[in-house]
């Protein structure tokens, strides 16, 4: 009997756990690029990239990053982004001619713009645009 009672114990603790537990509301984050991405720029031009994040679950951090082929060969970023604790979000990206292409492979600088949405839990959603820019 004393066994038949810790069956039914054990039973009716695990029915309650698996009944009371929702399933989490899986976060999806919409990246989208509000500007266009540059494709050539004149030595010392300046040119913003804007970055719309909407999430319908509150996100820890987005971020956006600069990668480069030629690190400060052609043209120049001026460092990341970040915003924290929000639905959405607006990320700037800032870019400049630095000298001619001329001399890297095909004329052009090759650039890729990265943006990293992180939800609590370590989830994490990311999107990567590659670009050319030619500096003449």
């Amino acid at each position: 009997m004393k066994r038949f009672l810790v069956a039914l114990s054990v039973v009716l603790l695990a029915l309650l756990l698996v009944s009371s537990t929702r399933p989490a509301k899986a976060a999806s984050p919409t990246i989208t690029l509000l500007t266009p991405l540059p494709t050539t720029l004149a030595v010392g031009e300046s040119y913003t990239i804007d970055i719309l994040i909407e999430s319908d679950e509150p996100f820890q951090n987005a971020i956006s990053l600069p990668d480069a082929f030629f690190p400060g060969r052609g043209v120049h970023f001026h460092g990341g982004d970040v915003a924290t604790n929000a639905t959405s979000a607006v990320l700037h990206m800032t870019v400049t001619g630095k000298n001619s292409t001329a001399d890297l492979p095909g004329g052009v600088a090759p650039l890729a713009l990265h943006v990293g949405v992180r939800y609590a839990g370590g989830i994490l959603f990311a999107e990567r645009w590659d670009f050319n820019v030619t500096v003449p």
